[in-house]
């Protein structure tokens, strides 16, 4: 069955450093919200029921940060003769196989946290929301050859007008 989510093929991973930006990402985003969420619970219910949703928000957030490291380490990329392919996830993997002839747009894209450690994001943009991928955590230096190949790889194959 992994065969089917990783063809024969020469897969690149995200690096290691990503790992951390994700589970940065994941302590701020879930700490801040679990802080929210028991001050109001405490201020329209009970204060008892707030710490309940502390402890379970902490619980969630530990669960995603450590989470966080699978992830990264199911997410891959390859690039073939004629078409990209990515693959991830822990439960439910995916992989897409996106046809170079049939991407618009490559973007790169990179927020002040991956800036911050170096990363940026490749996004592919086709004509189907559900053929379009991204490839998260790269290198900024990788990301930029990245973006020039596969925008090389794209008017070599488009179709013609």
């Amino acid at each position: 069955m992994t065969d089917l989510f990783t063809p024969a093929a020469n897969w690149h991973r995200l690096p290691d450093r990503y790992v951390t930006v994700r589970r940065l990402g994941a302590l701020a985003y879930n700490l801040i919200a679990t802080v929210v969420v028991a001050l109001t619970v405490g201020f329209i219910v009970d204060w008892t029921w707030a710490g309940g949703v502390a402890v379970a928000g902490l619980a969630w957030t530990v669960w995603r940060v450590i989470r966080a490291g699978r992830w990264v380490r199911t997410f891959g990329y390859a690039e073939r003769e004629e078409d990209l392919l990515i693959t991830h996830g822990l439960w439910n993997k995916r992989l897409t196989a996106i046809p170079y002839g049939r991407m618009l747009s490559v973007n790169v894209e990179s927020g002040p946290i991956d800036r911050a450690w170096g990363l940026a994001r490749v996004e592919l943009v086709t004509a189907s929301v559900q053929s379009a991928g991204h490839i998260p955590g790269l290198q900024q230096s990788d990301a930029a050859v990245l973006r020039d190949r596969l925008i090389a790889a794209g008017e070599a194959q488009a179709l013609p007008l």
